[in-house]
């Protein structure tokens, strides 16, 4: 079995019992899982070192027993179990809602960005991830202002972003400034500046406004909190892009 279908289980296993033993939790998964077989433990243990180095889990399960194999669920472990930031620590989960919630086809390029963007924050390399993340959010763009300068309903409103294609910063703000020339829907329209913004924070941290590489100290929260917000914000650029393109054929 793979990684991605026995990590909900896992997960599942460690809500009812967030102080346990690596053993216990595979006599679970056979209780829980008719397909297991006994070559799948290297699976499990696989997916349980990542929960360690990730700090969804720690050594020890209480002061008779510090080490590993026992274990127990973090604080930080049980939020993630509880309010579903564990999507953002199953990358095979995570790109399976980004896809849900985008309903259309990513681009291969956005879906490959994230999803070593997620790779990287696994080991802990929080700045690194966000890089990866924003080159993603950098793309999202350049395919808004190719629709934008590919329409050109509005006369000169275009200008400043076809002076603008590098660096990423500025071509962000031009988007975002072109857009409110154009007679969208009420729901899009206030949508845009909270949606787009969140995806130009991404550059921002990863880029000078010359465009030049950046390199921001961030937290494990503060990233945690870009991977949860990029789903929403990639489906609503994909939705904008739809209606850009309605916009133009009418």
């Amino acid at each position: 079995m793979d990684k991605a279908t026995l990590r909900p289980y896992v997960f599942e296993i460690l809500k009812k019992t967030p102080q346990t033993h690596f053993h216990a939790i595979e006599n679970d998964l056979r209780r829980l899982v008719e397909s297991y077989e006994r070559h799948d433990v290297l699976t499990l243990q696989e997916i349980l070192w990542e929960l360690l180095v990730q700090g969804v889990l720690a050594p020890g399960k209480n002061s008779l027993n510090l080490n590993l194999p026992f274990v127990h669920l973090t604080e930080y472990g049980s939020q993630c179990l509880e309010d579903g930031r564990i999507l953002a620590r199953d990358p095979d989960r995570y790109i399976g809602r980004l896809t849900e919630v985008t309903d259309a086809e990513i681009d291969d390029f956005v879906l490959h960005s994230v999803r070593e963007a997620l790779s990287v924050s696994l080991t802990g390399s929080w700045s690194s991830s966000v890089v990866l993340l924003a080159r993603a959010a950098e793309h999202l763009f350049d395919q808004l202002a190719n629709i934008l300068l590919s329409t050109r309903q509005h006369g000169g409103e275009t200008q400043e972003l076809e002076a603008s294609t590098r660096p990423a910063r500025s071509r962000a703000q031009a988007v975002i400034q072109t857009l409110q020339h154009h007679s969208l829907s009420t729901d899009i329209t206030e949508s845009i500046e909270p949606q787009l913004n969140g995806l130009m924070a991404l550059i921002q941290l990863s880029r000078n406004q010359d465009g030049s590489p950046r390199w921001t100290p961030l937290s494990r929260d503060q990233v945690l909190g870009f991977f949860l917000l990029f789903p929403e914000q990639c489906a609503f650029v994909y939705h904008l892009m739809n209606a850009l393109e309605g916009e133009a054929a009418s």
